[in-house]
C-alpha cells in the first residue's frame, strides 16, 4: 500500500469528474501518440509511393524525348551519309520526316513542362529542364552539315536527368519485390538497352556507308551486342520474379506478351549483329531488312517499357489505396472505441453519481429515523459500499436500539448537562437514584445542579475547572441531596463534548450510587487501624523470633566442622560447603575424630527452618555422643540414633525426619551405612563409580524401628581418589528454564578436576551450580563435602 499512497492522496483530492478527465487523459494521451506514430508511417508510405507516381509521371513525357531525339539523330545521321554521296536528291522526304520528329519533340517538351510545373519542387528539376530545353533549341536551330553528333551531349542531359528523376522519386527503393522489378526496368533496363540499340544503329548506318567495318566498330558491337544480351536476360528473370510475388497475379496477363516479343525480338536483334560483325572488313551489304528489324526491337522495347509504367501505375494506385483505406479503417476503429469509451464513462459517472445520491438521500433519512436501506443493480465496488452502508445502517439502527435499552434499562444513572447546570436528558435510573419518581420530575424540578444538588457547594466549580483542563474525569465523588433531602455518595464520570471551535457545549456521563461503599469504606477504616495495631504487635513478635532463629543459625554454624578441625585429619584432604535456602537450614554435615577413628556423616531433614535447624543440631549432638560411648558397630549406631531421633520429634508434635549417611574412614577403608543420596567416586585415573544407598537405610525419626533395613558398604580409596557427598540442594537446583543441574553434571565436573585438591574440587562445583542457576531463586538448602586420599 506505501507505493500507491500518492495516488490515493490524489484521488482524494478531486471530485469524479476530474478523476474521470485525469483518468481519461491518461489513457487518451498514450493512445494519441501510438495513434500519431502509425498514421505517420502511413502517410510516409502513402508519400513515398505518391513519389514513385510523381516519378513516372515525369518519365512519361521524357521517354518520348528518350525515343525520338535518338531517332532524329539517326535520320540525320543517315541523311548526311546520303547528302555526302548525292546533294539534295531525297532531301525533301527526310525534311519532312524530320519535321513530324521536331513537332513530336516540342510537342514532349510541352508536355514536360506542364508536368515540372507541377511537380518541379517536389524532384527539383526545374532548373535541368531549362538547360535541356535550351540545348534542343539550339540543337533544332543549328545549320550545320554534320548536326546529328550535337545530339549525343543532348542524350547525355536526358539521361542524367533521367537518372536524377529516379532518384528523387524513390523509384530504385521500392519495398515491394513486383514493384522494384518492375521499377527497375523501367527506369534502368530499358533505358539503358534502348541506349544500347541505338549505338548499334549508329554503328550500323557508318557502315552501310562505307561499305565497310572497321575492327575498332567490331569490338564496340560486341561489346553492345554481350551487355544487351545480359540486360535481355536480367530483364526476362527480374519480370519474372516480379510476376511470381504480385499479389493479385494480374501482372503476367498483361505483361507477358510484350516481354516475350521484346525478349525474341532482341534475341533475333543480337543473331542479325552478329552476322554483321562476321562479315569481312570490305562487303557489300543490303540495310533493308536488318533496319527494319532494328526498328521493330526498339519499337518493342517503348511499348514494353509504356506498359510496364501502365501497370507500375496502377500497382502504386492500388498500394495509396490500401493505405488510405487502412488508415480510414484505423481512425473509425479508434472513433468507435474513443465513442464506446466515452459512452461507457458517462455511464460509470452517472451511476457513480446515482449511487452517491442514494446515499445522501439515505443518510438524511438517517438522522430523521425513517427507513434506511438502498437497492442497486449493479455488482461493482460501488455495490460493495452500498451493503457496508446498508450494514452499518442496520448495525447503527440496532446499535441505537441497544443504547436506548441501555439508556433506558441502565442500573447506572445517565445523564447530559448544560455548562451553567441544567439537565438536557437523564435516564429512569438516574432519577431512582436521586429519589425522583420519573425523569420528567427529575428534569422539571431540578434547575440549578450547584445549588439543589451538592451538599458542597463549591463541588460544582471544582468539577468545571477539572472538565476545562481535562476533558474527561472519572470517579468524581461527591456527597448530594436525594430529593427528600437525604443525604448520599455518588461516583461521576464525564466528558466534555466541544463544538468545532473548542467550546465546551454540554456534558455527558454516568452516575453511580457508592452509598454502600462509602459506608463499607468507613468500616474498613476502623478495621485497618485495628490491623495496624496488631500488625505493630506482629513485628514486635517477629522481631523476637528473628532474634531466636539467629541464636539458632549461628549454633548451627558454630558446631560444623571448622577448616582446622578438616586439616589435622590424616589420610583425607577434606573440604565442606553448605549453604541454607532461608535463615536456618536443614541440611546436615560433620567430621568427627575420636582416638583415630573418623566418623562422617550427611544428611537432610525434610523442609527448612526453626524445626529442621533444631533437627539437624540434635542429630548432630546424637552423633557425636555415640561416638563418644566407642559405638563401633554402624548398623546399631545407627538404630539408637534413629531411637533418639524420634523421641524427640514425638515430644515435637513434629513430621519432620532425615535422611542421613554415615561413613567410619580408616586407612583408605571406608564403611558405608544409612540411607541418603548417592556416593560419588571418582578414581585417580578418572574413573567414575557411583554407590546407591537406598538399601543400607531408612529415613530417621519416621519410625521407632528399624534395625531391620540397616546395612553396610565397604569401599577402598587408593591414592587420589575422590569422594563426594551432597544433598538433592545441588542436584535439583533449577536454571531459569525449569532445568535440573542433575548428577551426571556434578560427577563430570568432579571427574574433570580429579587431579586438584579438595578444596578446589569444592570451588569447582559451587562455581558451575552457581553458573546453571543464574539468577533463579534457591529453593533448597546447599550441602557438599568432598574427600581425597592422601
Amino acid at each position: 500500500m506505501t507505493l500507491f499512497k500518492p495516488a490515493i492522496a490524489l484521488m482524494n483530492h478531486l471530485k469524479y469528474p476530474q478523476k474521470f478527465l485525469l483518468i481519461s487523459l491518461l489513457f487518451v494521451l498514450p493512445l494519441a501518440l501510438v495513434m500519431n506514430l502509425l498514421l505517420s508511417e502511413i502517410n510516409s508510405r502513402i508519400d513515398f509511393t505518391q513519389k514513385e507516381i510523381y516519378g513516372n509521371t515525369y518519365l512519361r513525357p521524357l521517354n518520348q524525348l528518350w525515343q525520338h531525339i535518338p531517332r532524329r539523330q539517326l535520320i540525320l545521321q543517315r541523311q548526311f551519309y546520303k547528302d555526302t554521296q548525292s546533294f539534295g536528291q531525297i532531301l525533301h522526304s527526310q525534311s519532312q520526316e524530320l519535321i513530324d520528329l521536331q513537332n513530336k519533340i516540342d510537342q514532349a517538351f510541352v508536355k514536360l513542362t506542364n508536368v515540372d510545373r507541377q511537380l518541379g519542387k517536389v524532384v527539383q528539376t526545374s532548373d535541368k529542364l531549362q538547360d535541356i530545353k535550351f540545348a534542343w533549341l539550339s540543337l533544332r536551330d543549328s545549320q550545320e552539315f554534320a548536326s546529328f553528333r550535337n545530339h549525343d551531349a543532348l542524350l547525355e542531359q536526358l539521361d542524367r536527368f533521367r537518372i536524377h528523376i529516379v532518384d528523387f522519386s524513390n523509384l530504385i527503393l521500392d519495398p515491394d519485390l513486383d514493384t522494384y522489378y518492375l521499377m527497375d526496368a523501367s527506369a534502368v533496363k530499358l533505358p539503358e538497352m534502348q541506349k544500347l540499340l541505338h549505338q548499334i544503329m549508329q554503328i550500323e548506318a557508318e557502315v552501310i556507308f562505307k561499305k565497310e567495318i572497321s575492327n575498332a566498330n567490331k569490338e564496340k558491337l560486341i561489346a553492345c551486342i554481350s551487355l544487351l544480351n545480359n540486360y535481355n536476360n536480367a530483364i526476362a528473370a527480374n519480370l519474372e520474379r516480379a510476376f511470381n510475388n504480385n499479389p493479385s497475379q494480374n501482372l503476367r496477363n498483361s505483361l507477358n506478351i510484350p516481354l516475350r516479343n521484346f525478349v525474341v525480338s532482341v534475341s533475333e536483334f543480337n543473331a542479325y549483329t552478329n552476322e554483321l560483325v562476321r562479315q569481312e572488313n570490305k562487303f557489300n551489304f543490303t540495310d533493308s531488312f536488318y533496319r527494319q528489324e532494328m526498328e521493330s526491337t526498339l519499337d518493342d522495347s517503348f511499348t514494353l517499357w509504356q506498359q510496364v509504367v501502365d501497370r507500375l501505375d496502377e500497382l502504386l494506385t492500388y498500394r495509396i489505396q490500401g493505405f488510405e483505406q487502412r488508415k480510414q479503417f484505423i481512425l473509425m476503429f479508434v472513433a468507435v472505441i474513443l465513442i464506446a469509451i466515452i459512452y461507457l464513462f458517462i455511464g460509470f459517472y452517472l451511476s457513480v453519481m446515482r449511487t452517491v445520491h442514494q446515499l445522501d438521500i439515505a443518510s438524511k433519512q438517517m438522522t430523521s429515523n425513517g427507513a434506511i436501506s438502498i437497492r442497486l443493480d449493479s455488482k461493482d465496488e460501488l455495490s460493495m459500499v452500498v451493503r457496508s452502508f446498508n450494514n452499518v445502517a442496520i448495525a447503527l439502527r440496532e446499535s441505537e436500539e441497544k443504547y436506548r435499552s441501555i439508556f433506558e434499562n441502565s442500573v447506572d444513572g445517565i445523564f447530559q448537562t448544560t455548562v451553567d447546570g441544567k439537565y438536557i436528558s437523564v435516564n429512569p435510573a438516574l432519577a431512582k437514584i436521586y429519589g425522583y419518581r420519573s425523569v420528567e420530575q427529575m428534569l422539571e424540578e431540578i434547575v440549578d445542579i450547584q445549588s439543589q444538588l451538592y451538599v458542597d457547594r463549591d463541588r460544582r466549580q471544582q468539577f468545571q475547572t477539572l472538565m476545562d483542563a481535562n476533558d474527561t474525569i472519572t470517579n468524581f465523588e461527591s456527597q448530594i441531596y436525594k430529593r427528600d433531602r437525604s443525604k448520599i455518595w455518588i461516583s461521576e464520570n464525564v466528558r466534555a463534548i466541544r463544538d468545532g471551535n473548542g467550546k465546551i457545549i454540554y456534558y455527558e456521563g454516568t452516575v453511580a450510587d457508592i452509598t454502600q461503599r462509602k459506608l463499607a469504606e468507613i468500616a474498613l477504616e476502623k478495621a485497618n487501624q485495628q490491623i495496624l495495631s496488631l500488625n505493630n504487635r506482629l513485628k514486635e513478635e517477629n522481631l523476637r523470633m528473628s532474634s531466636e532463629l539467629e541464636v539458632t543459625r549461628k549454633l548451627q554454624q558454630m558446631i560444623l566442622p571448622k577448616e582446622q578441625e578438616l586439616s589435622l585429619i590424616l589420610g583425607l584432604d577434606i573440604a565442606g560447603f553448605m549453604e541454607p535456602a532461608a535463615e536456618v537450614g536443614g541440611d546436615y554435615y560433620d567430621v568427627l575424630q575420636q582416638h583415630g577413628r573418623i566418623k562422617i556423616g550427611i544428611g537432610d531433614v525434610t523442609g527448612h527452618g526453626l524445626e529442621s535447624g533444631m533437627l539437624m543440631i540434635m542429630v548432630q549432638t546424637a552423633v557425636r555422643t555415640l561416638l563418644q560411648s566407642e559405638e563401633n558397630d554402624p548398623v546399631r549406631f545407627l538404630d539408637t540414633l534413629n531411637r533418639t531421633i524420634y523421641g524427640n520429634v514425638q515430644r515435637m508434635s513434629s513430621d519432620k525426619n532425615l535422611t542421613l549417611s554415615l561413613i567410619d574412614y580408616e586407612h583408605g577403608k571406608l564403611t558405608l551405612s544409612g540411607q541418603h543420596e548417592e556416593i560419588i567416586v571418582v578414581r585417580k585415573n578418572g574413573t567414575l563409580e557411583r554407590f546407591d544407598t537406598i538399601d543400607l537405610g531408612f529415613p530417621i525419626g519416621l519410625e521407632e524401628e528399624i534395625s531391620n533395613f540397616l546395612a553396610q558398604k565397604q569401599i577402598h580409596l587408593d591414592l587420589g581418589d575422590v569422594m563426594v557427598l551432597y544433598t538433592d540442594g545441588i542436584t535439583e537446583a533449577e536454571n531459569e528454564s525449569r532445568q535440573l543441574y542433575g548428577v551426571d553434571r556434578l560427577c563430570e565436573v568432579v571427574r574433570q578436576n580429579v587431579d586438584k585438591s579438595a578444596s578446589n574440587i569444592r570451588q569447582a562445583v559451587i562455581e558451575d551450580l552457581r553458573s546453571h542457576i543464574g539468577t533463579q531463586k534457591i529453593y533448597d538448602d546447599i550441602t557438599l563435602l568432598v574427600l581425597k586420599q592422601k
